[in-house]
This record gives structure tokens, C-alpha cells and sequence, in this order.
């Protein structure tokens, strides 16, 4: 059986505001854990996407609500 990987999508956005987006993720989530807080898988697949440019900013806490009325 034959399995192909699926391709993944060109980044829309460049290398440097990838970089500068998982820099500002990452300070956040800095401070997040200083407070005790630790960001689940599901909010850390949501943040890659952003930080590859597949969704913008303001789709991030939709996608993070939905999660949380799930548990």
C-alpha cells in the first residue's frame, strides 16, 4: 500500500515575521508559566498555525474557545 505524505502549504508570510511571531509566542508563553499556566497541544497547533501565516491573528481565540468548550 502506498501512502503519500500530504504537502505542505507555502508559507504566505516570510521567514523573518515567522521568526518574530514565534519569538512573541514564545515570550508569551514565558510568562504564562511563571504563572503556573501550561498551554495544552491542541492551543499549541493552533499557535503554529499562526506562526506559519496558515490563519491571522484574530482567528487564534475563536479556535481557543472552541477548545475550551470542548473540555
Amino acid at each position: 500500500m502506498n501512502v503519500i505524505a500530504p504537502k505542505k502549504p507555502k508559507p504566505t508570510i516570510s521567514a523573518k515575521e515567522m521568526e518574530r511571531r514565534r519569538e512573541a509566542l514564545r515570550r508569551a508563553d514565558a510568562h504564562n508559566r511563571i504563572e503556573g499556566l501550561f498551554p495544552n497541544p491542541e492551543a499549541t497547533a493552533i499557535y503554529e498555525q499562526f506562526i506559519r501565516g496558515e490563519i491571522e491573528l484574530n482567528d487564534i481565540r475563536p479556535r481557543i474557545r472552541a477548545l475550551q468548550s470542548l473540555a
